[in-house]
């Protein structure tokens, strides 16, 4: 990634507008960010998850998604629901969100499923699995997005009785997404060259071979952001050191079908 720290400020969005501003009108853009901006200013968003917007840059990040009212999302391994509840309140009630959680996450998300999901977001349909694929119909879901669970695939633990297969999970997320729909991956940057190993060592992966995965399952990159990136980062820690938790070095990559 490019030594380019982006700070929560005025610039940082602008420079998503413009580059989002290429495929829409103005008063689309108007629109779109006005929904973004609401969802995440939403009065009923839990102060636990307002404290972690101002490293995690949801306003920022959901514009560079595109992800707009009336869509279906997708929010793969979604844990609590972070990004699930904003994404509830941009898609609103003609649109819908798929909180998906797979083999790891739903052995530690059964045990306390959020108030969130059964009490409040309607438009959000929890889809707990044994498995990382994901069996949803065709052409079905607007933007798919992975936010730090990118490494979690080559995380080992006990529910995962094999390797998963990486070429049959980004499958089934292409089957999913309509044509022209995107697949937006976050995740904890790490050192050029590495690969599946650092996922759990590290809980950490490298964006190349982020891309030449999910390159190889037929989708296309659309743009790259560094508005979550660190270069104070060295990548060589976990991402749960203290020295950088809450602060790593992130890419964001939009990959369209």
């Amino acid at each position: 990634m490019k030594n380019t720290l982006f700070s929560v400020s005025k610039k940082s969005l602008l420079a998503v507008v413009a580059c989002v501003g290429m495929l829409m009108s103005p008063a689309a853009i108007a629109d779109h960010h006005g929904a973004i901006k609401a969802a995440v200013g939403h009065a009923d968003r839990p102060d636990q998850d307002r404290s972690r917007d101002v490293n995690r840059k949801p306003e920022e990040v959901l514009l560079f998604a595109g992800v707009k009212p009336g869509m279906t999302v997708l929010d793969l391994n979604s844990g609590g629901g972070y990004y699930s509840e904003i994404l509830s309140h941009i898609v609103g009630s003609d649109g819908k969100v798929i909180a998906h959680n797979g083999t790891v996450y739903w052995t530690f998300m059964k045990k306390t499923v959020p108030s969130r999901f059964t009490e409040r977001l309607t438009n959000v349909e929890p889809l707990n699995v044994e498995s990382e694929a994901v069996d949803l119909p065709e052409n079905s879901v607007d933007v798919v997005m992975s936010v730090l669970a990118y490494h979690d695939y080559f995380f080992n633990h006990e529910s995962r009785k094999a390797p998963e297969d990486m070429p049959a999970v980004l499958a089934s997320i292409y089957r999913s997404l309509k044509p022209g729909g995107s697949f937006v991956v976050i995740d904890h940057e790490a050192e050029d060259g590495t690969g599946s190993e650092v996922g759990d060592s590290l809980h950490r992966i490298n964006s190349n071979f982020v891309k030449n995965q999910v390159l190889a399952a037929g989708f296309k990159i659309d743009s790259e952001s560094e508005i979550l990136a660190n270069p104070d980062d060295s990548n060589t820690q976990s991402a749960f050191h203290p020295d950088v938790r809450g602060k790593t070095d992130r890419f964001v990559i939009k990959f369209t079908k």
